[in-house]
């Protein structure tokens, strides 16, 4: 089944919950795929937004580490007739009769489960931190939960708190336009907010960062799709918002700095 938005006819496929565990009545809960800017999946209350589970990376959502799996393929497509995601189960001649499963329930968590024998055994669910929480953190920062020294909430590269969650230039005034600027890279990252992001996917990562670079707006880029190497490009203009940092997964996202933040990273 295509979880995700066919332009040609309006229909948009997507998930809802049950009113409660009981009533199979429409719930307050939808998880579907939005096509605004860079396409991302996104859970919402009503209207609000509660999570991204995030972009395609070409592996799996960058909001979901653990999406990866030995029983099901993931297929992404995003052109000018549709925009979805769809699932199906790897042939496996040692066990040909996998079933899994992904199911909302009625507080809007989801759930990923695997049927062994006689029962359902779940083996993800989300969102689980509070790191995966809309805006945790505000703008130009990003939540880091397993940084123990510091508060969850740290700004990028170039930015100083203002506050105990936002974060603004660390020398206002500063010119970034063909100054010396350049970029620092940040690991492990699940990129910001993909609404506002512009995509071209016929770039090199090279050439993703020479165009970010000619752009006196554009705050960051990574690559569109990481696998192969890292193909397509993804650049940000203007705050970059609802960032988080995982232990050993994630994408690589670079952050535009001036020249004198760049020499303190290049010492």
């Amino acid at each position: 089944m295509k979880l995700g938005l066919d332009r040609r006819t309006g229909l948009n496929r997507f998930l809802t919950s049950w009113k409660s565990k009981d009533d199979p009545g429409i719930g307050n809960y939808s998880y579907q795929i939005v096509p605004t800017g860079y396409p991302q999946a996104c859970l919402y209350m009503g209207r609000t937004l509660l999570w991204r589970a995030g972009s395609w990376t070409g592996l799996r959502w960058s909001g979901i580490p653990k999406m990866t799996s030995n029983y099901f393929n993931v297929s992404f497509v995003n052109n000018q007739d549709e925009t979805f995601i769809m699932y199906s189960i790897f042939s496996n001649s040692a066990d040909p009769k996998v079933i899994v499963k992904m199911v909302m329930d009625e507080s809007g968590i989801m759930q990923r489960s695997l049927w062994q024998e006689t029962t359902w055994i779940e083996y993800w669910s989300g969102p689980q931190e509070l790191c995966d929480k809309y805006l945790n953190c505000g703008p130009n920062s990003y939540c880091d939960p397993h940084n123990l020294v510091n508060f969850e909430c740290r700004c990028f590269p170039g930015f100083e708190p203002k506050s105990s969650r936002d974060c603004i230039r660390e020398k206002q005034g500063v010119s970034m336009c063909n100054n010396g600027e350049g970029f620092v890279k940040l690991a492990h990252m699940k990129v910001p907010d993909t609404s506002i992001a512009h995509a071209d996917m016929s770039l090199s990562m090279k050439e993703c960062e020479q165009k970010c670079l000619r752009n006196c707006s554009c705050m960051a880029y990574t690559s569109a799709n990481e696998s192969e190497g890292g193909i397509g490009c993804l650049t940000w203009q203007g705050d970059l918002t609802d960032a988080r940092t995982y232990p050993d997964v994630g994408q690589d996202l670079y952050i535009r700095v001036d020249a004198v933040v760049l020499g303190t990273f290049s010492s």
